[in-house]
């Protein structure tokens, strides 16, 4: 039967959702997750960015194919924002036109992708998605473009010394680094100026307060980023913030200047990507979110919401 058949919002009375750190394309370990879903009786997997959305590549089309058929499969549909290593410009202007009802992007008939800034309700809980985050292998992964481009030309000028008539040459920008990977302060502006309620907020990047034992990105040049995600959690005080990007399983509490609290959640990633992670586990890349009667959030800060960048 088809999720849509059923409803999105769960077969029983409680919907049950299982959020995912980062995946990197690895195939193996989303089937290891969608196997891990049908054992829990989840109803969905909600990603939280560098999902594995590269297009651009033949591997990248076999691996979003490959997901899709395992989801079938499995019954469970798999939603994803996206992280500083997807390539979200192709994203949305591939599939950014095609909204399901819920206004998710339809990547695939199990796989859907939420926008910057999307926000939807299941079982009457309100959601905020921002993705993006900075990387800190830029140049690394520019100066990979540009080795493969240069390699690409001494083949064409063997080619042509060959007699061959001239063929064209990939330049291979954009192709492992994305300029768009991080969101702006006009992107939070942007949002902030929705005053409505957000219970939980599912971003890429962490916010900036949490003090996590292992911390990958405590470089200076990720914390605007950080900042970002901080103004979202301090403006609408959401009762759950879930993130990935740091590869490490801990969890926190953020407290607020009214009393209430926001519980922050910081998923483990792929095993390829966590080789320096220390007491890195499988189940640490998921946490089982059930969604039966909410306790809303404690509401928007009106100091905060509306009140434009403090960057």
């Amino acid at each position: 039967m088809d999720a849509r058949e059923i409803g999105v919002e769960g077969r029983g009375l409680t919907m049950r959702i299982l959020l995912a750190g980062d995946t990197h394309g690895n195939t193996g370990h989303v089937r290891r997750l969608l196997d891990a879903a049908a054992e829990l009786d989840v109803d969905l997997i909600f990603q939280l960015g560098d999902f594995g959305f590269w297009e651009h590549e033949a591997s990248g089309v076999r691996y979003l194919d490959a997901v899709n058929r395992s989801a079938r499969s499995r019954g469970v549909d798999v939603y994803f924002l996206d992280g500083n290593h997807d390539k979200t410009s192709l994203l949305m202007e591939s599939y950014g036109d095609r909204r399901d009802e819920h206004g998710f992007a339809i990547v695939r008939p199990r796989v859907r992708y939420a926008p910057r800034g999307h926000r939807w309700s299941w079982r009457g809980t309100n959601f905020l998605a921002f993705g993006g985050a900075l990387s800190l292998d830029r140049e690394q992964r520019l100066a990979e473009e540009r080795r493969r481009h240069e390699k690409a030309q001494r083949k064409e000028g063997f080619r042509r010394g060959a007699g061959r008539p001239p063929g064209d040459v990939p330049d291979f920008a954009g192709t492992l680094w994305f300029p768009e990977e991080q969101a702006t302060d006009a992107d939070v502006d942007a949002i902030l100026a929705d005053p409505a309620p957000v219970d939980i907020l599912l971003t890429h990047d962490k916010p900036l307060r949490t003090a996590p034992e292992f911390n990958r990105k405590d470089d200076p040049r990720c914390l605007p980023n950080q900042q970002r995600v901080q103004r979202l959690v301090d403006a609408y005080r959401p009762t759950l913030a879930a993130h990935g990007h740091l590869h490490f399983r801990y969890t926190e509490e953020l407290a607020h200047p009214d009393g209430s609290s926001t519980r922050v959640e910081g998923l483990a990633a792929d095993p390829m990507a966590s080789y320096d992670v220390p007491d890195y586990r499988v189940p640490d890349s998921w946490h089982v979110l059930d969604l039966t009667d909410p306790t809303p959030a404690a509401g928007p800060d009106p100091d905060t919401v509306g009140a434009g960048s403090t960057s």
